[in-house]
């Protein structure tokens, strides 16, 4: 593969974005992100990492395919030029009133690697939060277990202590009677 063409996964860590997410730009936005294919891989050249940059930004922003699309390309829609071109042969369409894209604001190379470091951190903490969870659920998991282990050895130590109570007045009858026994004359016994 050619130094200056990039992987999905290669974009996703690039830009500190989710590597589905990348995926499913590259899906649903595969006009303006033209790539090759190498077998079932898709490959895609260097410029058109700051596009998926570009792409992620104005979802984040909530904005459709309708105004994003155009936005990257810097021109207008084909739905922009056929009703202007309708306008002109004098057919008179309604319209919806007109998104206009922000125009996004230059960034520097800081700005940009600001942003780049702190999507990499959210996605760390992310991860973090993830595995204190699983570790959380661990836990109450074993304390419950321990819980039980005690309460089950706490209920036999409570019989054990029964059937001990039990065998020392058996053996203070038994004593009381040895000692009845004793004090009475060998022909009465």
């Amino acid at each position: 593969m050619a130094e200056n063409t990039k992987k999905i996964a290669e974009i996703s860590a690039i830009l500190g974005i989710d590597e589905q997410t990348c995926r499913t730009i590259a899906k649903e936005y595969e006009e303006i992100l033209p790539c090759r294919k190498i077998g079932k891989v898709s490959v895609y050249e260097d410029n058109t990492v700051d596009r998926f940059r570009k792409i992620a930004d104005l979802q984040a922003q909530g904005l459709p395919k309708e105004v994003i699309v155009p936005a990257i390309r810097g021109g207008k829609s084909l739905m922009e030029r056929a009703i202007e071109d309708m306008k002109k042969m004098g057919v008179d369409i309604q319209t919806e009133p007109k998104k206009e894209a922000p125009k996004p604001i230059p960034r520097s190379e800081t700005e940009e690697e600001l942003i780049l470091a702190v999507r990499s951190a959210q996605t760390s903490i992310a991860a973090m939060e993830h595995r204190l969870s699983a570790f959380r659920e661990r836990s109450e998991a074993d304390t419950t277990a321990i819980l039980d282990a005690v309460s089950s050895v706490s209920a036999e130590v409570a019989e054990l202590k029964t059937q001990v109570h039990t065998l020392w007045d058996q053996i203070a009858t038994l004593e009381e009677f040895l000692r009845a026994s004793q004090n009475r004359s060998f022909w009465k016994r």
